[in-house]
């Protein structure tokens, strides 16, 4: 996958390698590449995933009980934990 950054008028380096560290942030490339790195065994992947799903469930608990929570952030945590 390429990812393509192109300069804007008045765009100096600065602003240019900005950008393209929030494009690559944003894409997941370089964790990508850290996970590829090292051999983890499937069941330890999956108790990995566990655990993560056990945690975004905690904190949704948590925020529905808070007031001022937007019903945005509880659907983004529910769609996380439905993947």
């Amino acid at each position: 996958m390429s990812l393509i950054i192109r300069a804007q008028g008045k765009d100096s380096t600065h602003d240019v390698i900005k950008k393209f560290k929030k494009a690559v942030s944003m894409t997941d490339i370089v964790q990508d590449a850290k996970d590829g790195q090292y051999y983890s065994k499937p069941s330890k992947e999956r108790a990995t995933v566990k655990i993560q799903i056990k945690r975004l469930k905690r904190r949704s608990r948590s925020l529905k009980r808070m007031k001022n929570i937007s019903p945005l952030v509880l659907q983004k945590i529910a769609d996380r934990i439905s993947k």
